[in-house]
């Protein structure tokens, strides 16, 4: 089970507890290091879209979020229903973005977008 403090990302059980997955900083996505920025960007978040690119803003749109709605678009609103930002939250992540804590869950915890 995937669990979150302090922008890290692990794979323990309780909260701060595990190996590192990777970590969130500044609406960017990194997998692999225990230091917020640090690794490889693997996606984005802006305005409710989420994105494959290694920088805020870029890359290719593979979902958003909307209203606690979480949908396949390129644009915030569009698209079909893949479910609600709840379905996707990690353990200590609840006070982030909505769009933050569905982008973290697709690319460090299990690919559904």
């Amino acid at each position: 089970m995937a669990n979150y403090k302090d922008g890290v990302i692990r794979d323990g059980s309780s909260i701060g507890s595990g190996t590192a997955l990777g970590n969130l900083k500044n609406g960017v996505i990194r997998k692999g290091g225990s230091l917020p920025g640090s690794g490889t960007a693997v996606g984005n978040v802006k305005d409710g879209v989420i994105r494959n690119g290694s920088s805020v803003g870029s890359g290719t749109a593979i979902g958003n979020v909307k209203d606690g709605i979480v949908r396949n678009g390129s644009s915030k609103g569009s698209g079909s229903t893949v479910g609600k930002v709840s379905d996707f939250t990690i353990k200590g992540i609840e006070r982030e973005r909505d769009d933050e804590i569905v982008a973290v869950y697709h690319f460090l915890v299990k690919k559904f977008l």
